[in-house]
């Protein structure tokens, strides 16, 4: 299975109105009016002029799921990010999806065989070891990266301006640019003043 038909992401919490806090917040620098069209224009000036620290006064907390191992561990380098993740250490792979590059489909039949070949033996493998009493959190060693996992991320929105800036360019690994294109999706849906959408 590829990402794009397996990664979801969903919007757990955020700051409400979060536009309006951040244009209030910003006020005590300019000593400006707090009302509804200056705050927003102030959030939006602020942002436009790279004042981003006053963007650390509203937050957003995505759900991301149906993403390989090796993505994630692109995810949890992200500093300053509140991360929570699904531990292969307690939780039995019992519902194994691989997550397969859209770059397999370029090699052969018989490559694309193989690689079936070892998904389907890294779960046996798993298995087999859970079965002869192996613990979970040694069993997982002998998984493969590409297995699906989810995980929690919390950032303020000066940090997710910050992690997305270069995870949704064109140059970025395609398996973390689906997934940034996504939440940059979703933050659009509570503040469309300070996270453009943009087409996968």
């Amino acid at each position: 299975m590829n990402v794009y038909d397996a990664m979801k992401v969903t919007l757990l919490d955020c700051t409400l109105n979060a536009e309006q806090k951040i244009g209030r917040a910003a006020s005590i620098c300019y000593d400006a009016k707090t009302d509804g069209t200056s705050n927003l224009k102030r959030a939006i000036h602020c942002k436009d002029k790279g004042h981003l620290a006053t963007l650390r006064f509203a937050y957003a907390t995505v759900n991301i799921s149906g993403i390989s191992r090796v993505c994630s561990h692109q995810l949890v380098r992200i500093a300053h990010a509140g991360i929570l993740q699904e531990s292969q250490r307690y939780v039995e792979q019992s519902q194994i999806v691989w997550i397969d590059p859209p770059s397999l489909q370029t090699v052969s039949q018989e490559t694309r065989q193989i690689v079936s070949r070892l998904q389907n033996l890294s779960e046996a493998t798993y298995h087999r070891l859970l079965d002869d009493g192996m613990k979970k959190e040694d069993a997982r060693y002998y998984l493969l990266q590409q297995c699906n996992t989810q995980l929690n991320l919390c950032l303020n929105f000066q940090a997710w301006q910050d992690m997305l800036k270069n995870r949704t360019k064109k140059a970025a690994q395609w398996e973390i640019r689906a997934v940034a294109i996504a939440i940059q999706n979703e933050l659009n849906t509570i503040a469309p003043n300070l996270f453009e959408k943009i087409e996968p």
